[in-house]
């Protein structure tokens, strides 16, 4: 529980948002989890940045609902798949490379399995191997 605040704390302090902590669920197994790469903000709101945490997760591996909502976008975005849920307090979490079984509009509740981390398009160039992106955001902008 102590990574998943300190994800949240990094995000709640750069959007000046607080979402409910208690509300939220580790989305990978705490084992051996290890921390690739940090968010990094945009110099401009158009600029590139780095607008997620990686974790290194084995392919195959399960994925959590971090909090619970429902399944708001499933597919790929230029050569990766990903996997968004927009939660009950007005969040969107999203996962790359990640694949799910479950449709746009499907409930999920906070903790359980909803996707697993899938392979991308042969022609993504990962900037960290083997590793889940997560990013959270305002769903209102």
């Amino acid at each position: 529980m102590i990574r998943i605040l300190a994800i949240y704390a990094t995000f709640s302090t750069l959007l000046l948002l607080t979402p409910p902590a208690a509300d939220w669920q580790e989305p990978f197994p705490s084992q051996d989890l290890q921390w690739e790469a940090e968010y990094v903000a945009p110099k401009t709101e158009y600029a590139a940045g780095h607008r997620g945490v990686d974790f290194r997760q084995e392919l195959n591996s399960i994925i959590k609902a971090p909090a619970a909502g429902e399944v708001s976008f499933v597919g790929l975005v230029v050569d990766r798949p990903v996997v968004t849920i927009s939660t009950a307090n007005g969040y969107l979490a999203s996962f790359e490379p990640a694949c799910t079984n479950l449709e746009v509009g499907d409930a999920v509740k906070a903790g359980s399995d909803f996707a697993w981390h899938c392979a991308p398009e042969t022609e993504y160039e990962y900037h960290c191997e083997s590793c889940i992106h997560f990013s959270v955001r305002s769903a209102y902008g």
